[in-house]
């Protein structure tokens, strides 16, 4: 029996898309969710903004057919030209307030489906990484916009950062661990 692998950030799905020139969704965003936002978006958006300008929106909701309620995208990206959609999401391993493990190992895959369905592209990336590497973490999303659009205006940002240090996404018993070790404290540089 082959044993599964486990999964490593950043995470990137790409639907399949019907029209290589026009990347549209088949549901947009429908405005700013209210969400409490992560301990790292706030800095993380900030870099965003720095290198994707006004292509940048945070906390956007998208509801799915058939759902009552969104789902919320800690930031979306949308490419001008083709209208690509990029949901951005910012994974920790518990919430800092419950202690509760969050963004375990297949915790996410049906929120994913809805979104992957409805013509988005999805990037997820470890909190860890967006806090140590936003940079790394931007030329990331800079090379998914411009390798399925072709849109590559703003490439030379990237020339001379480095490539993302990957992270294995964690199992509830390695998030309680984590949570324990106060690991997110110590990147993150907090006391709670």
């Amino acid at each position: 029996m082959a044993k599964k692998s486990i999964p490593v950030y950043p995470i990137i799905l790409i639907p399949n898309f019907a029209d290589h020139q026009n990347f549209a969704p088949l549901i947009n965003a429908n405005g700013s969710g209210n969400v409490t936002v992560g301990a790292a978006e706030e800095g993380f958006g900030q870099v965003l903004k720095h290198y994707f300008g006004d292509w940048v929106f945070p906390q956007q909701e998208m509801l799915p057919n058939g759902h009552d309620r969104p789902y919320t995208a800690d930031f979306v990206i949308v490419e001008p030209n083709t209208e690509l959609h990029l949901d951005i999401e910012v994974d920790e391993s518990h919430c800092f307030s419950t202690g509760v493990p969050t963004h375990c190992i297949g915790d996410d895959d049906y929120r994913n489906l809805c979104f992957l369905k409805a013509g988005w592209v999805i990037i997820r990336f470890a909190e860890e990484q967006v806090v140590s590497q936003p940079e790394r973490c931007c030329r990331f999303i800079g090379n998914v916009v411009a390798k399925l659009s072709g849109n590559v205006s703003f490439s030379y940002q990237f020339v001379d950062i480095a490539p993302l240090t990957p992270v294995k996404q964690w199992s509830r018993k390695q998030a309680a661990s984590l949570k324990k070790k106060n690991y997110r404290q110590g990147y993150l540089s907090v006391d709670r």
